[in-house]
């Protein structure tokens, strides 16, 4: 079983310290981006994944090959460019506590040329779902329109919804959106991104819509300190939640679709699944890096075996 994931992975300037980035003198570098986050995360669950992809022919790039091959992910299918790698920097805890906010250095990067010309139609058709998310749509036309072509040529997919408005305009958000998402296996979405593609944010009725008018078999909401929600085959499951300390929430959406996605496409139930997601999102929330903390099963066992009665 092959999942195959498009998007642009990045190199994450984290903050070592909290506060504003002027004040800031200490980085530590990470691997990053959304949809290689995605393939980190299924692995853990025991599926195989490969990414679709850009990089830069450049330091960055190189570092993104070694540390997505040493995490197991296929990366045949990503393609070096001349343009540079893109970066991003993480100012944590500031000016809300708990939260982190991103600072992008990709415009004209070599993953925003992705194209529907690096589409590997043999993998795509050879893959048990494919997933991209709503950054890949925003980064370049043409890396919407390679989304686009793959999920033509796709038997199952797979959407996290992702809106940054550090990125595009609403208006360009729900357009592009509402494009992919008819038909999708698995739909991950927000309360605020919902209200954008939909005009609605009350699960509930969001829901409706996303099943009703698009044809959504599985959405999964992601509402933060709340959990996440389930909706699939007519019935609603809750996620858990877990009191941890936050060092750097950024990454943890990307661990909760993927061990998630993962569970379910193996045969696991929606509760294992979610309850599973639920507790490797968390982890994720614990250190600075999205991927690092990622648990394999045994490890986010002992982690809810250590929340039971609690």
């Amino acid at each position: 079983m092959r999942v195959v994931a498009l998007g642009e992975p990045l190199v994450q300037l984290n903050a070592v310290t909290p506060g504003p980035l002027r004040y800031v003198t200490h980085f530590e570098r990470h691997v990053a981006g959304s949809e290689l986050n995605f393939c980190v995360s299924i692995l853990m669950t025991g599926v195989d994944c490969s990414l679709l992809a850009r990089v830069g022919r450049d330091e960055f790039g190189r570092s993104i090959l070694e540390y997505a091959r040493a995490r197991g992910v296929e990366v045949s299918s990503v393609k070096e460019d001349d343009a540079p790698t893109g970066v991003y920097f993480i100012q944590r805890h500031f000016p809300v506590p708990d939260r982190s906010e991103v600072f992008y250095y990709r415009r004209g990067s070599a993953g925003s040329r992705l194209s529907p010309e690096d589409v590997n139609e043999a993998l795509i058709k050879g893959a048990r779902l494919v997933h991209s998310t709503g950054i890949t749509l925003a980064i370049s036309d043409s890396a919407r329109e390679a989304v686009e072509r793959a999920f033509q040529l796709a038997s199952n997919r797979s959407v996290d919804t992702n809106i940054r408005p550090k990125l595009w305009a609403p208006d360009k958000a729900r357009e592009a959106l509402r494009r992919v998402i008819g038909g999708l296996e698995f739909l991950f979405v927000d309360p605020v991104d919902s209200k954008i593609i939909i005009g609605e944010s009350e699960p509930d009725a969001a829901v409706r819509k996303f099943t009703e008018e698009f044809s959504v078999q599985t959405v999964v909401f992601k509402m933060g300190e709340r959990g996440a929600r389930v909706y699939m085959d007519g019935k609603q499951v809750h996620g858990p939640t877990f009191r941890v300390r936050v060092e750097d929430p950024i990454g943890a959406g990307d661990a909760l679709a993927g061990y998630f996605v993962g569970l379910v496409i193996q045969g696991k139930s929606v509760e294992e699944a979610i309850r599973y997601a639920s507790a490797a999102a968390t982890l994720v929330l614990t250190t600075r890096g999205d991927t690092e903390a990622l648990p394999t099963l045994a490890e986010a066992s002992k982690f809810l075996s250590s929340f039971e009665g609690t």
